[in-house]
């Protein structure tokens, strides 16, 4: 009889796992992720900005944005999303217009800081960022969250007056010390602290290739 018992209990619990996979495929919680189809083809050499973009799954729209005073958004910029269950953060640099000055930038300390805490202990985030140069202002949604499959990542979409540009969908976020404008960083080993003013945060697809850091 007891072994009968425990057999029933194990077979309900797989009933219900099936039909909470089942259920979440059919009803997904957020968008799937932005991603190439496959990781074998090399990146080709001078590839420039846009044409990686297009390589690795991300794409460009034209939505009607609107400036809220101190940042972009658009309709349905969460795709859905519901945001209750998300720490969320509104950082903008009013100060800091030069590429030179990303270096030691406080601003961008604080936003290093907010996506790596939640990140590292697997916390859903959002963290609204807005940037300016000399002549433009853009402002990036960032959602750090797990997928419907579980797996933790970074999903990015950065917005400014006249597009919206959904980058490609982020699995991997390393410390590095910068080497330069475009050059990749140089990892800092796990057991280093690193120093939130001028080491920079490495984004990585699902293949493992660099999308970029800040």
């Amino acid at each position: 009889m007891r072994t009968w018992a425990i057999a029933c209990a194990v077979f309900i619990f797989f009933i219900a796992v099936i039909l909470r996979v089942e259920y979440r495929l059919a009803r997904p919680t957020v968008p799937p992720g932005i991603q190439r189809s496959e990781c074998l083809t090399p990146r080709p050499e001078k590839e420039s900005g846009i044409d990686q973009l297009t390589r690795l799954g991300g794409r460009i729209t034209h939505p009607r944005t609107q400036w809220t005073g101190d940042f972009y958004t658009a309709a349905d910029i969460s795709q859905g999303r519901n945001l209750n269950g998300y720490d969320k953060a509104e950082i903008r640099d009013r100060e800091h217009f030069h590429p030179w000055e990303r270096w030691g930038n406080p601003v961008l300390a604080q936003a290093r800081r907010f996506l790596w805490e939640h990140w590292s202990d697997r916390r859903r985030a959002y963290l609204i960022l807005t940037a300016s140069s000399v002549d433009h202002t853009s402002t990036s949604h960032i959602f750090v969250e797990p997928d419907d499959n579980g797996r933790w990542r970074v999903y990015s979409r950065r917005l400014d007056q006249r597009e919206l540009v959904d980058q490609p969908t982020t699995y991997s976020l390393i410390w590095v010390k910068p080497n330069g404008w475009e050059n990749p960083g140089t990892p800092i080993p796990a057991t280093q602290k690193p120093d939130l003013l001028n080491d920079e945060l490495e984004f990585r697809d699902v293949c493992g290739e660099r999308l970029g850091q800040f």
